[in-house]
């Protein structure tokens, strides 16, 4: 822990703060560096000032206490378009010098109630945020938010159901954390101070992720208030949380933390299977762990997975992590180039580890960068009405009701017991797989797909909603659905790993993302204008993109890219990332062109797509450190 004191200060001077701030981010960039720093100078000046609003309620003098500090960074999905929550494969990395800072302190209350204020400094953009929750005070002409929840009020139950903008996320997450761990409990077990005597926990963040972006500002929101509550209140160290979750010394663990952050996201339980249990007479007995939920979208307003929260959690200094999900476990695969790209998921084979050739975790080789563009088009998901809402939850429906097709076709042929097994298209991917003998995925005709696509078109009629006004239409739209998650699952996600893993494959790596990016705007249908045609830009493919009838990528319009030259340079991949509707796209240049090319997209994106008042933003990053406590 640190004084605020020394947070706040511009000292030119060098603190033990800032000395371990530069040992954890692992980065001899200053830029980086001093991005992070003032944003952890602005928060523990927003905690300083709450402080004085709130000094009334406080027990004593809070202002010259020490504080926690924690870094919570954004993440990048370089592949894995809306797979996690089918328990598919994704393939991500955490920001470098891009996330949220957050300073926090816990004092006795003068009034013995148990109180956590959020004080949030809002990025640009985001004043609307502020209708009903806006601070006294401000931080560097910054408005500043604050909300509190209070836990010893019943009230706080219904706090999610009155607050539909950013105070969703806090009352969001320490009801459900209240609901399953008791916050304070394990904390009144371990001081010897009265039972009946209050805390207040505040909570100052600050952030340079642009607002609804697709990086994942909401689950780093999410992500890092646990684990600053934590840290207070040692949730770890609970009976409970060691049975369900895990302990520091279980490899699972952080997979295990990772399900269940998505799961307060998306309000449904947690369970940790067959979990060994001693009982009084020394025998041993296994059983599931359940944490219970609220119910399906009664989290923050979207029914996602835990990919953004294990990125968020796992991320290191130039990794990238490949993760398979339901639950969060790392992937790993066995790919062959000798006749076309072969690729056998390492869970469909039974042979020995060493012919996995791709392994869950690679670094970028060192000559790479990602170059972000935001769209200045905010997806916003929390809530419930938002077009990023209603689209995010129209694309995961769709994944449930093509696996609920499926299985309404396959009930006859699986024995009761494997039925059992079977909850996501993931699933049911792995049991045809394993009935069919057949532990492969290749470029062309593959068996499985085929046979599933034609189960998900045979069972459409028996999930068909009221939406749609044929069975035919329905189906395709199923079957389309189906097809888009296996190929960017079972084959692109591991396919553009094995080219990123070493320099010689680089060449190979831009078809693999393109297709994906195509089947986002052809199939998914989560891309706006804006972020369709931006990774084209930066291919040098622009001219593919179409928007009549609709708008999708012309597959026939295909034609060498522009050449490298001095004048113009194309990335090597790139591709929209995230929930879509909005958001930011992702271009992998050389280090070496990183700053021309940046101002090259930007130029051509501000010509195509004037401005008209949107906060648009574009910043070089690379895989950093995931979330770290000082």
């Amino acid at each position: 822990s640190f004084f605020l004191a020394d947070l706040v200060s511009d000292s030119s001077s060098t603190t033990a703060f800032d000395q371990r701030l530069h040992h954890k981010l692992v980065s001899p960039n200053n830029l980086c560096f001093n991005a992070v720093r003032s944003l952890f100078r602005e928060s523990a000046s927003a905690l300083d000032q709450e402080i004085i609003t709130q000094e009334q309620e406080l027990a004593h003098e809070t202002r010259s206490c020490r504080v926690l500090t924690h870094w919570i960074p954004g993440r990048i999905e370089v592949m894995g378009k809306h797979t996690d929550y089918a328990g598919g494969n994704s393939l991500v990395c955490s920001t470098e010098g891009r996330g949220m800072a957050m300073v926090s302190t816990m004092a006795p209350a003068a009034d013995k109630q148990r109180k956590i204020t959020i004080v949030s400094v809002l990025a640009d953009g985001m004043e609307h945020h502020a209708m009903n929750s806006a601070a006294p005070f401000d931080v560097n002409g910054r408005t500043v938010v604050h909300h509190t929840i209070n836990i010893s009020d019943d009230s706080m139950k219904k706090d999610d159901i009155a607050n539909k903008d950013w105070r969703i996320y806090p009352s969001t997450t320490i009801r459900r954390l209240e609901k399953n761990f008791g916050l304070f409990a394990h904390h009144r077990e371990t001081t010897t101070t009265d039972e009946e005597r209050g805390y207040h926990i505040i909570i100052a963040i600050s952030s340079n992720l642009p607002p609804a972006s697709g990086l994942s500002t909401s689950s780093c929101f999410v992500t890092g208030l646990f684990l600053v509550l934590d840290s207070h209140l040692e949730m770890r160290s609970s009976h409970l949380y060691r049975q369900a979750i895990g302990t520091a010394d279980e490899e699972d663990t952080i997979y295990n933390l990772s399900t269940y952050l998505g799961n307060i996201e998306n309000g449904t339980c947690y369970t940790r299977q067959k979990v060994k249990r001693t009982g009084i007479d020394d025998t041993t007995e296994e059983r599931n762990i359940v944490l219970e939920g609220t119910k399906q979208g009664d989290g923050v307003g979207t029914f996602g997975g835990s990919e953004d929260h294990a990125a968020i959690l796992m991320g290191k200094k130039r990794q990238l992590t490949l993760l398979s999900f339901c639950p969060t476990r790392p992937a790993s695969f066995a790919v062959d180039q000798l006749n076309g790209l072969t690729v056998c998921n390492s869970e469909d084979i039974d042979t020995e580890s060493k012919d996995v050739n791709q392994k869950s975790e690679l670094e970028l080789p060192s000559k790479l960068v990602f170059v972000i563009a935001y769209s200045g088009a905010r997806a916003e998901k929390a809530g419930q009405g938002t077009e990023a809402s209603i689209g995010y939850a129209y694309a995961s429906d769709m994944a449930s009701k093509a696996f609920k097709a499926y299985n309404a076709c396959s009930t006859a042929a699986i024995h009761d017991d494997e039925q059992k097994k079977l909850h996501t298209l993931a699933d049911s991917i792995r049991y045809e797989r394993k009935k069919q003998s057949i532990s492969h995925v290749t470029s062309c005709e593959d068996q499985v797909k085929k046979f599933i696509s034609d189960k998900v078109l045979k069972g459409s009629a028996a999930v068909r909603d009221d939406d749609h006004a044929t069975v035919a239409d329905f189906g395709n739209l199923l079957t389309k659905r189906f097809e888009q998650f296996y190929e960017e699952s079972e084959v692109l996600v591991p396919t553009a790993a094995y080219c990123l893993a070493e320099s010689d494959r680089l060449q190979m790596l831009g078809p693999i993302v393109d297709k994906s990016h195509r089947n986002a705007v052809n199939i998914l249908k989560n891309q706006i204008k804006e972020t369709a045609w931006l990774p084209l830009w930066a291919r040098g493919i622009e001219h593919q993109l179409k928007t009549k009838p609709t708008l999708y990528v012309d597959e026939s319009k295909k034609s060498e890219q522009a050449p490298r030259n001095l004048e113009r340079i194309t990335a090597f991949a790139s591709s929209a990332f995230g929930a879509g509707f909005g958001g930011s796209c992702w271009a992998l240049v050389y280090r070496d062109e990183a700053e021309k090319f940046l101002l090259q997209w930007r130029s051509a994106y501000d010509e195509a797509f004037p401005a008209n008042g949107s906060s648009r933003e574009f910043f070089i990053t690379e895989p950093g450190p995931g979330a770290f406590l000082l």
